[in-house]
């Protein structure tokens, strides 16, 4: 059996962050929630995930910041971008900046899971 796959999940609409954890948590994977770029960036200082989940549009620090912020701190932490907007440029920056993917809310869980079922080398 492989490792538990550890998710940080920032968004900042807590029934997001509540559903997405359990969605994640009855699937196995360890999840951790942030409500915002800048509570995120303090847990990936102290603590190591394999898959970053980010909102967008959070406000303050949005998704594409905390993501060059989370890159930054571990270059290979797994980005995976979700957003209820149209996020046209935002969606673009961040696949430069290095998200495998970028889904749109509501989430389609068929569609979402497999892009975070990626084996993690037991090295992290």
């Amino acid at each position: 059996m492989g490792k538990i796959v550890r998710v940080l999940v920032v968004d900042d609409d807590p029934g997001i962050r509540a559903t997405m954890g359990d969605i994640l948590t009855l699937e196995g994977f360890d999840v951790t929630a942030a409500p915002d770029g800048s509570a995120a960036m303090a847990l990936c200082r102290q603590e190591t995930f394999d898959v970053a989940l980010l909102d967008i549009g959070m406000p303050g620090m949005n998704g594409v910041e905390t993501l060059e912020g989370l890159k930054a701190t571990d270059p290979s932490l797994r980005v995976v971008m979700i957003t209820g907007l149209e996020a046209g440029d935002l969606a673009q920056r961040a696949m430069e900046a290095g998200a495998e993917a970028v889904f749109h809310k509501p989430l389609d869980v068929a569609t979402f899971l497999p892009t975070l079922m990626v084996e993690v080398p037991p090295s992290r």
